[in-house]
């Protein structure tokens, strides 16, 4: 088990009993690579910026649904990638 899973699974544990500062960790660690995977997708950074913002409100809402049987990071992509498709859809693109 690598060193960033162990860490971002605790701080995923605290962030799931309301530690916000743990979130704000992940968050941290996160939002330059969900930022540029929002930025590949829409091309448009002002809405790039935007849907990583939507992406860790969403994670903050939906933290106690995950379970651990993928890396943090996997599911954390995996919903930005949702929320962009939705954004999408929602704009007739």
């Amino acid at each position: 088990m690598s060193d960033r899973f162990s860490s971002d699974s605790e701080l995923v544990r605290r962030a799931q009993d309301g530690d916000v500062a743990a979130f704000e960790r992940l968050f941290l660690t996160y939002q330059g690579r969900i930022y540029a995977l929002c930025l590949r997708m829409m091309s448009e950074p002002s809405r790039a910026e935007d849907l990583t913002q939507d992406t860790f409100v969403r994670a903050w809402q939906k933290l106690e649904t995950f379970r651990g049987k993928s890396e943090f990071s996997t599911w954390l992509y995996r919903l930005a990638v949702n929320i962009v498709l939705a954004d999408l859809r929602a704009r007739g693109r």
